[in-house]
């Protein structure tokens, strides 16, 4: 063995090796596939039995000198001609016979077979050898002759033996035992022969050099290629032959299924066929009854039972329909086969057809149809799983799945039918006001429940017959019929406005988003359905524009005011750019000492074309578009800046939006603030609102709580607005309540506010919290407030906002001593 490694490491071409394996493989696995060809199609067995000899003898041959220009003994070799011609016909005929005899219809011939091409291989190689012409002796071992020829028969016989006892599996280990078999013969034949080079070359007649060999092998390469190419064409134009044939069974199956003229032919050869038609009966996805000309049962099949639950026994043949029908009626309490009584007996192509639902709720499809000579047959189908899809996909196609609502097409169509009914109707467009701080604060998962539960609560609000339905994300819409009087669509608005208001509660958090509503009566705006909707989208804009959480009415004009408002959206990113705005601050009056202790910084917009724009005019838009957070930042950043230059016992107040709060990086954004200005944390104050809070009271308490551990001062902004209020000072760190203005307005009236600012002052005192009243314009509140205790105040009674340039007038006035509350102040 050792002998056989070396001669075929150290004396052959390795490339070359391989190339004659490859060969040698294309070759097998051809031949195996027109052997299983010759096997398969007895017509043309011969001319497959000649393919499968010309590529395996050929590949034998082509295979063996390949490996024979692989040698590399060191001296010249050249080949005789007739011995080599002979080589190759003794290669394919053995072969021939060998395949002829691997196809007897005893399967154990196949051995015999294979040891005839195992043998011929042998022959092949040997011829082959005894070819070679050299300048040198050559020595043969004979034991490795023998082991050559033994070894190659045996994998021949044994590949061939496994491949015809299963020819349908892809011939790999056929295949590989083949090549093995070969490549065994020619390299334990090759080290069996020791060249003993003689002095002088010498020249054979008819001879030829590795050259001409080489140009002949490759053509007997392509040879075994192109019958490879053309053996897979043929199986791939077979299995196309066999894939047309598969269809054609199946298109004639399935018109065997569908068509009632193939069902009547088919029963009518399965009544001579006993055996055969109870099992194709039994086996029919539907239920089956066949009655002769006398309306007695023919056949009938399980599947009939297992629809009905009858028992067996139930029906028997011969029993008249009525008889049947009977037996069924009283079993399930329907008339399950009733159409059948309206037959026309004289009509062969009558047709009936109907659904039937049982008891049990199953849906039963009944197909009845007169057989042409008397008699007719039925088919059961149960298609409740098809009806139930069917109106499932129906449901889909109409409604939103998020909240059962009608989706934007329903809703298109009911208002185009409530249009065209020329009824008067009301349309209202609903928007959720903070819908997008929701989703984004606390999760999709949460918003989703939002918008469910909103669903919900417009259904309440709305009447029996209204539609009400989600139009995407957070918009809604609601028709409300025979409604032609604007009080009446107030009314509705102001109860959907009123319940989307209250707060939602979802684990553990509490949020208050609010809702804009804007309608358009049909009454007054008589036109087709997109122009309602469009006039119902504009007064929702201005409603939202205004200040959210109420409605409008549609009004000529509206949508210039729209235009006005995308105007002043892009003219405040240009402000923000171009650095428009400033800051004005409002003093705080500590009416202990009858000094200013603070001032609050509100900010303000000088337009290059409409001069100084308040806030109320462009805060609501920064925060629908999310300009607020830059504005804010800037407001932070100058705040700090300003303050830093007056004395160290005035601080400043700085309003923080919900949008900051949200982003999470408000501390570090102070702490950037106070910073770069320099300034003391104590004397910077956050004025934060109720609405604030509700979003996300466990992040916006540790958002606080590390605002506090700076040293910055935050005050509840507008108390008693909002909801929960004594619950947030006791969980969240403030240092100051500020009373709204709304309270301070009717202290000197009839109404409760007194109370309220009374009860707020005194539980401030109690908490050890400051207390701040917002908007005292006159003296009368004034003293209210202070007889009241209340510690400072804010408002046009002190002041009016002033520009930078007059806090140091305000001071000298107020902190110099000689300063007392009065009328407004510049």
């Amino acid at each position: 063995m050792f002998k056989v490694f070396t001669c075929v490491v150290d004396q052959h071409n390795h490339e070359l090796v391989l190339v004659a394996t490859v060969i040698c493989l294309i070759a097998t696995f051809t031949a195996f596939f027109a052997f299983l060809y010759a096997l398969e199609e007895r017509s043309r067995r011969a001319l497959f039995v000649g393919v499968a000899a010309l590529a395996s003898g050929l590949g034998v041959w082509s295979t063996h000198f390949v490996a024979m220009l692989a040698y590399e003994p060191g001296i010249p070799i050249s080949y005789d001609v007739p011995l080599t011609l002979l080589s190759v016909v003794v290669a394919v005929v053995m072969c021939g016979i060998g395949w002829t005899i691997a196809l007897s219809e005893r399967r154990e011939m196949a051995v015999l077979g294979g040891a005839v091409i195992g043998a011929g291989v042998a022959a092949m190689h040997y011829i082959g050898m005894s070819a070679v012409r050299v300048s040198a002796e050559m020595a043969w071992d004979d034991n490795l002759i023998l082991v050559s020829v033994v070894l190659g028969v045996a994998l021949t016989a044994s590949a061939v033996s496994i491949f015809r006892r299963n020819p349908q599996v892809f011939p790999l280990k056929a295949g590989l035992l083949f090549s093995l078999a070969v490549c065994s013969t020619h390299f334990i034949g090759m080290s069996a022969v020791t060249l003993y080079p003689h002095a002088v070359v010498r020249t054979a007649a008819h001879a030829i050099d590795n050259e001409y060999l080489a140009v002949i092998v490759t053509a007997a390469a392509l040879v075994i290629m192109a019958m490879g190419l053309g053996m897979a064409l043929f199986d791939r134009r077979l299995s196309g032959e066999r894939l047309e044939q598969a269809r054609e069974r199946a298109s004639l199956a399935e018109e065997v299924v569908r068509g009632a003229a193939e069902r009547e032919k088919l029963l009518a050869e399965l009544s001579h066929q006993a055996d055969i038609t109870a099992a194709a009966l039994d086996n029919m996805a539907q239920g089956l009854v066949m009655y002769d000309a006398d309306n007695r049962l023919v056949i009938y099949n399980r599947r009939y039972l297992d629809l009905y639950d009858c028992p067996e026994g139930l029906l028997k043949l011969g029993s008249t329909f009525i008889e049947i029908r009977d037996a069924v009626k009283a079993h399930l309490g329907v008339a399950e086969a009733a159409v059948a009584e309206t037959a026309r007996p004289g009509d062969a192509d009558w047709l009936a057809e109907r659904e039937v639902v049982l008891p049990n709720g199953r849906i039963i499809k009944y197909v009845r149809r007169n057989l042409p000579g008397g008699g007719w047959v039925a088919t059961h189908e149960d298609v409740t799983e098809t009806r139930r899809t069917t109106r499932q996909i129906a449901y889909l196609a109409a409604h939103d799945t998020l909240t059962g609502l009608p989706n934007r097409t329903t809703f298109a169509a009911h208002l185009e039918a409530y249009a065209k009914a020329e009824q008067p109707f009301g349309l209202f467009s609903i928007d959720l006001d903070r819908f997008k701080e929701v989703n984004d604060t606390l999760g999709h998962a949460v918003g989703d429940e939002l918008l469910r539960v909103t669903a919900a609560r417009l259904r309440e609000s709305s009447g029996k017959h209204d539609i009400v339905a989600r139009l995407g994300g957070d918009e809604f819409a609601v028709i409300s019929g025979g409604m032609a009087d604007s009080d009446a669509a107030a009314a509705v608005a102001e109860r959907i406005v009123e319940r989307l208001s209250q707060p939602f509660v979802f684990e553990g958090h509490t949020v208050v988003v609010g809702a804009s509503v804007g309608i358009c009566l049909s009454a007054d705006n008589g036109c087709e359905a997109d122009e309602l909707l469009k006039m119902s989208d504009l007064a929702l804009y201005c409603a939202k524009d205004e200040r959210r959480g109420t409605y409008r009415f549609f009004e000529p004009g509206m949508d210039s005011r729209l235009t006005e408002r995308r105007q002043m959206e892009t003219d405040l990113r240009e402000a923000i750019a171009e650095g428009q705005f400033e800051i004005y601050y409002q003093p705080l009056l500590d009416m202990t000492k009858g000094t200013i202790s603070s001032f609050e910084a509100l900010v303000r917009w000088h337009h290059p074309r409409r001069g100084l724009i308040p806030p109320a005019d462009f805060i609501g838009l920064a925060e629908d578009n999310g300009l607020i957070v830059p504005i804010g930042e800037w407001v932070m950043r100058q705040a700090c800046q300003d303050a830093a230059k007056w004395p160290d016992d005035i601080g400043v107040a700085v309003n923080v939006s919900p949008a900051q709060l949200k982003r999470g990086d408000l501390i570090a954004m102070t702490m950037n603030a106070l910073g770069a200005a320099g300034l003391e944390p104590h004397r910077l104050e956050l004025e934060i609102t109720e609405a604030v809070l509700l979003q996300d009271e466990s992040g916006v308490r540790s958002t606080l709580d590390g605002l506090a551990a700076l040293g910055v001062r935050i005050a509840m902004d507008d108390f008693g607005t909002g909801y929960s209020s004594l619950s947030y000072l006791r969980s969240f760190p403030f240092n100051k309540i500020k009373i709204d203005r709304t309270f301070v307005a009717e202290l000197g009236g009839a109404s409760d506010s007194l109370s309220i600012v009374q009860a707020t002052i005194q539980l401030s005192q109690k908490l050890g919290l400051q207390i701040t009243a917002e908007g005292v314009e006159s003296q009368e509140q004034l003293n209210i407030l202070c007889a009241e205790g209340c510690s400072i105040i804010q408002g046009y009674h002190v002041s009016r906002p002033v520009p930078l340039g007059e806090v140091a007038r305000l001071l000298d006035h107020y902190n110099s001593g000689s300063g007392q509350p009065r009328a407004a102040v510049g």
